[in-house]
């Protein structure tokens, strides 16, 4: 990068004054000689591990879920569904990314969530569901409470190319 040095604005066209940076006697072209090959061969280093992570990389795994939820019972379902389902799977590794009410249908509920990875579903799934908050507390509310008379559908989905 070339530094100017601006010393004065001409009066006539107000346009500013620039002197060159001053001439220094280190070899720039020497050292540009050296330095710069070993630049070259870090960035390719560097962008060969990075294709490489990438390649071995797994895509996040995404679960699209449909529930009909019982008549009259949806806002209920709402507040528990955020206040005591959504964290729980967070801490299990599962991140929730949506939730929505359908248009046409105000007894639908649709929702999505996602695991790391393929390899880690079944163990972030298990930390949720094989929990002590689910089995002794979450599930057995949800159940009293009646809340979720079907599970519609649930696609498993990743990423398209």
């Amino acid at each position: 990068m070339v530094k100017l040095n601006i010393l004065s604005a001409d009066a006539a066209s107000d346009a500013p004054t620039i002197n060159p940076p001053p001439k220094t006697s280190f070899p720039m072209k020497s050292l540009n000689r050296t330095i710069l090959p070993l630049l070259v061969m870090a960035s390719m280093i560097l962008y060969s591990q990075t294709s490489v992570f990438a390649a071995h990389h797994e895509e996040p795994i995404i679960e699209v879920r449909v529930y009909k939820i019982a008549p009259g019972k949806m806002d209920e379902w709402e507040r528990f569904f955020h206040d005591k389902l959504v964290e729980p799977q967070e801490k299990a590794g599962i991140k929730i990314l949506s939730a929505y009410r359908t248009l046409e249908d105000e007894n639908l509920f649709v929702w999505s969530r996602q695991y790391s990875n393929k390899k880690n579903m079944a163990a972030e799934r298990a930390g949720f569901y094989e929990s002590e908050l689910w089995l002794n507390t979450l599930r057995p509310e949800l159940r009293a409470k009646g809340f979720i008379e079907k599970v519609e559908i649930v696609y498993t989905v990743k990423p398209s190319q």
